[in-house]
């Protein structure tokens, strides 16, 4: 290559990149100003694990934990983290970017959601702004700040790689991929954009690649901060329909729930989804990022195409659990067969692929079926609710002898029992 090619290559790639120490001030300037408000998590416990070597030493054992976190507000001194950093610890301690250590306090954390707010008072250190995940695009630079085994503060510079990226939760499942480099310890702590802001907490990484990371988005911080605070658990809202993705990601309405949000709404099966909230909705990914964060009592309102037709559907979501209790009923004894059961919601029948069934929710002694079964058919007959369970056990202990269809332990299970 010529020296004046060379040069040319070089005035393109700085007009493509940007000048590198231009960009690496700005950075620099970005992180002494966001530092203070990032903190590292050392948290402690104990427990049972029950292995050969406590048959000989015996009792619990001691475990710690190392993640991140970043203050939220400053006037009480709270911080958010990942929930898998705090666990059952019983010792959490926070280390400041000046080496200071604290004792926290944990006021609220959500297993399915992963996160957890914790209060440290007199922590004194500045909050840092939340932004907007949804305005940034991919390819746009990102940069996390962390405790990845143990070093402290460190920082780590990338784009967002991808968006709605789904870890197969729940409806939450809505992670923002970067290439930002996150390890075991950065969890918890913050993925910030070019102007400082939080735009999602470094959750997970995928260790069968390199610099694979995935950050949950700021909105979701945002919308479970109150009920945090509160010690309450964040409920995702739940739409009450099941959908299946077609080929060119088109989504089809599979199934419609009883007395929930999509049939109250006016949802068919059969309708396809065009858009959520005005906005193009596609594949599972479009769908997770339609309705993560959302929460019971908010509403989103689908475009349907139904035949030739275009209508809408406004939904208000509802909790899945509240609505199962009140499709399901209490339990109910049966106890030719020494059996409590209650009768499964439509849409785990429907996840089974199964008409309806009974869960078997306590055991009598004697009882050939297991706490946990589902009961699906006893000697040839459905059973959709108590009453038809216990008419088949009259029937079968007449004629002395039962076979049971049910479902144990992921897979169906016959049980044979003559008199």
């Amino acid at each position: 290559m010529t020296r004046g090619s060379l040069s040319a290559a070089l005035f393109l790639s700085a007009l493509l990149c940007g000048s590198p120490a231009q960009g690496g001030s700005q950075l620099a300037d970005l992180v002494e100003q966001v530092a203070p408000s990032v903190v590292n998590l050392h948290t402690s416990g104990l427990r049972q694990t029950r292995s050969y070597w406590d048959s000989f030493f015996g009792g619990p054992r001691r475990w710690e934990s190392l993640g991140s976190g970043f203050v939220v507000d400053a006037g009480r001194g709270l911080i958010v983290t990942n929930q898998h950093v705090i666990g059952s610890a019983s010792e959490i301690l926070v280390m400041d970017h000046e080496g200071r250590v604290h004792e926290a306090k944990l006021l609220g954390a959500d297993e399915g959601i992963d996160l957890a707010l914790l209060e440290v008072t007199g922590l004194g250190l500045p909050a840092v702004a939340l932004g907007d995940s949804n305005a940034l695009r991919v390819g746009e630079d990102v940069f996390a700040v962390g405790n990845p085994y143990g070093h402290g503060h460190s920082v780590t510079r990338g784009i967002l790689s991808a968006r709605a990226r789904s870890l197969g939760r729940d409806e939450f499942d809505l992670f923002l991929q970067t290439d930002a480099a996150i390890n075991p310890g950065s969890s918890g702590g913050p993925l910030f954009d070019v102007k400082g802001r939080v735009v999602g907490v470094n959750t997970a990484i995928d260790a069968r690649g390199e610099s694979i990371g995935f950050a949950m988005p700021v909105e979701l911080v945002r919308a479970a901060m109150p009920l945090l605070v509160e010690g309450r658990a964040v409920v995702p809202g739940w739409p009450g329909l099941r959908l299946e993705e077609e080929r060119g990601g088109t989504l089809r309405v599979a199934a419609v729930y009883p007395g929930g949000p999509a049939q109250k709404a006016g949802v068919r099966v059969g309708d396809l989804l065009g858009s959520v909230d005005g906005r193009p909705c596609r594949g599972r990914a479009g769908w997770s990022e339609a309705f993560g964060g959302a929460f019971p009592g908010d509403r989103r309102v689908l475009g349907l195409v139904r035949g030739k037709s275009k209508v809408s559907a406004a939904l208000d979501l509802l909790s899945r659990d509240s609505w199962a209790r009140s499709r399901v009923g209490g339990a109910v004894d049966v106890e030719a067969l020494r059996v409590r059961v209650q009768a499964i919601a439509p849409d785990v029948a429907d996840g089974l692929l199964i008409e309806s069934g009974l869960n078997v929710v306590a055991v009598g002694r004697g009882s050939f079926f297991r706490t946990g079964d589902i009961i699906i058919e006893v000697n040839g007959k459905i059973v959709g609710n108590a009453g038809d369970l216990a008419v088949a056990a009259d029937l079968a202990i007449r004629g002395r002898w039962l076979s049971a269809i049910v479902y144990r332990d992921g897979s169906k299970a016959r049980i044979v029992q003559r008199w």
